[in-house]
Formats: C-alpha cells, sequence, structure tokens
C-alpha cells in the first residue's frame, strides 16, 4: 500500500467514528469504527494501531454518553424528591440533559479532527481520553 493511502485511510478511521455518531447514532460511531479497522488492519501496522486508536475513543465516548443519559434519566424520577413516577420536563431538565450530551458531541468533533490531521501527516495518535479496551 501507498504511504498516502495508508494515511488517507488512517483519516477515515478517524472521521468515520465521528461520521458515525452524528449521522447514525447511538451506535454507528462504534460501527463505522469497528468496520473499518476490520477492512484495513491487516495491510499495515499503522492502520491496525490506527484503528484501534479510533475505535477505543468511540467506545469510551459511547459508554460515557450511556452513563450520562441514565444519570439524566435517573436524575429525573420523582421518588429523588418524595414522590414516585416520573414527572414532565421543564426547560432547565431538557437543556441541562441535551447539555451533558452536546459536551459529548464537542469532545468527538475536537479530537477526532485533531487525530485525524496527524493521521494525514503519518503520526499515529493517542486520544488523551480514552479507555484502551481493545489491544
Amino acid at each position: 500500500m501507498q504511504q498516502q493511502e495508508e494515511r488517507n485511510w488512517a483519516l477515515a478511521m478517524h472521521l468515520g467514528g465521528l461520521a458515525g455518531m452524528l449521522f447514525i447514532p447511538p451506535a454507528g460511531n462504534i460501527i463505522v469504527a469497528l468496520v473499518l479497522w476490520l477492512i484495513k488492519r491487516s495491510e499495515s501496522d499503522f492502520l491496525n494501531q490506527t484503528g484501534k486508536e479510533a475505535l477505543n475513543f468511540q467506545i469510551t465516548l459511547s459508554i460515557v454518553n450511556v452513563a450520562l443519559n441514565l444519570f439524566g434519566m435517573i436524575n429525573h424520577w420523582d421518588w429523588a424528591w418524595g414522590r414516585p413516577g416520573f414527572h414532565y420536563w421543564d426547560i432547565t431538565d431538557i437543556s441541562i440533559f441535551h447539555g451533558t450530551r452536546g459536551v459529548v458531541y464537542l469532545v468527538n468533533i475536537i479530537f477526532s479532527v485533531i487525530a485525524a490531521t496527524k493521521a494525514h501527516n503519518g503520526v499515529l495518535y493517542r486520544y488523551p481520553l480514552s479507555w484502551r479496551l481493545v489491544k
């Protein structure tokens, strides 16, 4: 594989997870990163490492997103204030709930673009906020 083609695939691996999160929620980011990694991991060590990094980052973000969603739902049970059952959400509840999800999306955009830029320059990027689940 030519070096430029390898770098383009590495760039696609980083941006693929971002595209998956934006266009195929909630698990599109993992699916896209996983598929790209599985297709290209045997072609070079650089693509194998890049794919694992991108996949681990997307898995980490999905775990954080699910945890924030669960926290938001649990936080809105009325039994927390002594009354059982759900209550209607007011504008403050909705803005806090969507604001935390927005932070996850923003983190994904920032770090995926940084990683894609590094990959396009031939540098293996290690995400700073990523659990290394796929080794």
